[in-house]
């Protein structure tokens, strides 16, 4: 490329910079092209994006929702003969296993009621509830959550 072609290529080049409230666009490429997106489209492009960007929760409400401590306590067990047996009545037989509910949060709620079991045996035993098709298991490997079926 000469010298020539290279300053015609920079005298034909374009970059514009749109900002309407919080939203900032930069449209560069050749003079052509930046003209052609200079319309209404790039105006209804903006306005549908604040939209979006509106319906989405801010960072602050996120962290929030997740620091805010669960005020719901799982339901008195009593003294349940087998692990079965409380899993059935924690998860089935109360209201708390209407929720999906992680490995962790079942764990937590058998230990509030002084019931104590490694979490391989209580999935083991929640796989077992699953196939009997009194449980449901939602998610994906490592994210399992349980809910009556």
């Amino acid at each position: 490329m000469t010298q020539e072609e290279r300053s015609e290529g920079e005298k034909d080049h374009s970059k514009v910079s749109v900002r309407l409230g919080e939203f900032q666009v930069e449209l560069e490429g050749t003079h052509t092209n930046v003209k052609s997106l200079m319309g209404e489209g790039l105006y209804k492009f903006i306005r549908e994006l604040k939209q979006v960007v509106g319906e989405i929760p801010s960072v602050e409400e996120v962290k929030e929702a997740e620091e805010a401590p669960s005020t719901e306590f799982p339901p008195p067990l009593g003294r349940p003969a087998s692990l079965t047996e409380a899993l059935n009545k924690l998860m089935i037989e109360s209201d708390w296993g209407r929720k999906p509910r992680t490995l962790g949060e079942i764990n937590t709620a058998l230990e509030t009621n002084a019931i104590y079991h490694k979490p391989a045996a209580i999935a083991s035993a929640l796989v077992h509830i699953v196939k009997k098709g009194e449980l449901r298991r939602l998610g994906s490997r490592g994210s399992f959550k349980y809910v009556v079926a």
